[in-house]
């Protein structure tokens, strides 16, 4: 029978249950990644992440990652529209979105991921976060792979003019740009259909990091990798989680989530995508792939051809009330600080 000296004690722990601090209770963040589970990306950065943010919240906040729930394109609105808590994307895919965090993609920028994702970061804090481009969605951090360069399938680049006509795999934004700049019929498709395209001949090559040409496995679709000295342009990413979701958090853990973003998820990405660039180089250089630098008269070439952009981007940014000049201006300094 249920005795009063029970009755008490359940009642003194349903109080001590009622009294615990929301901080204590779980929350887990679905992170929808349309990445293979086996990229670097995955395995070096996000998976490691997510364990530090578990470790320092002491187990409030965990992330659960999921195959991807729709196409890596979509995960803007996946996120913003709680079909998923958080993602990673590529502005290029959504570029019309966020026209002034794209000059962080400029060409001839940054020699690294390292200075540029670091650049981008204290860039887009300081010229670019009261424009909102993220609106509708709560920004954690952002970054850029190393600089992008040009593959082929087999013809050698040493002149503008063997790029006249090539047919270029590219995500879309700066890459198209450029692509078009250089006489070259760009070809849309994600980046896990590149190698199927060029082995295929329905492109003759693709812009992009060595990192990433080597752990998409493309080495063997490519005969020749030519390395434009800071960056035939970037590509930048960004992580990105669901308001509501965020406010669902507790004070003490958005202050360490925030902590665990910004910057040092920059940084941390960054370190992962410049090893990656030394391996994926001294692997598809044993596999076949031959390597040369531009410089000399081709360089200069690509320099004079593709001045345009910077120009460009920035009047548009004036027109939206930022200091282009200013801004990038800064992004060099940051660079050259880093360097």
């Amino acid at each position: 029978m249920f005795s009063a000296k029970s009755f008490m004690a359940a009642v003194g722990l349903a109080a001590i249950a009622a009294a615990a601090p929301a901080s204590a209770e779980e929350t887990v963040i679905r992170f929808s990644n349309w990445l293979p589970p086996t990229y670097p990306l995955t395995t070096d950065v996000f998976v490691p992440w997510a364990e530090k943010l578990e470790e320092e919240t002491e187990g409030r906040v965990k992330i659960e990652f999921v195959s991807g729930l729709g196409s890596p394109q979509s995960h803007f609105d996946l996120v913003r529209n709680g079909v998923a808590d958080m993602a990673f994307s590529v502005h290029a895919y959504n570029a019309d979105r966020f026209p002034l965090i794209m000059g962080v993609e400029l060409p001839f920028l940054a020699p690294d991921s390292r200075s540029a994702s670091v650049a981008a970061w204290r860039t887009y804090e300081a010229f670019f976060a009261d424009a909102n481009e993220y609106r509708g969605v709560e920004l954690i951090s952002l970054w850029n792979t190393g600089p992008a360069n040009i593959f082929t399938n087999e013809t050698e680049i040493s002149s503008l003019e063997d790029l006249k006509g090539l047919k270029v795999r590219v995500a879309g934004g700066i890459a198209k740009d450029v692509a078009e700049r250089l006489n070259m019929v760009p070809v849309f498709a994600p980046a896990t259909e590149a190698y199927e395209m060029i082995s295929r001949g329905v492109a003759d090559g693709i812009f992009f990091p060595t990192e990433s040409a080597f752990n998409f496995r493309l080495g063997p679709a490519l005969g020749h990798g030519l390395k434009v000295p800071n960056g035939l342009y970037f590509s930048s990413q960004y992580l990105f989680m669901n308001p509501r979701t965020w406010d669902r958090l507790s004070e003490e853990d958005q202050v360490i989530l925030r902590r665990l973003g910004g910057e040092y998820l920059a940084a941390f990405a960054a370190e992962m995508w410049d090893e990656q660039d030394v391996l994926g180089e001294a692997e598809m250089g044993a596999g076949g792939t031959a390597f040369s630098v531009a410089e000399g008269v081709l360089m200069e070439s690509l320099a004079e051809e593709l001045a345009v952009f910077e120009r460009q981007w920035i009047e548009m940014a004036t027109e939206r009330g930022v200091d282009g000049e200013a801004a990038l201006a800064y992004f060099r300094d940051q660079v050259e600080s880093l360097n």
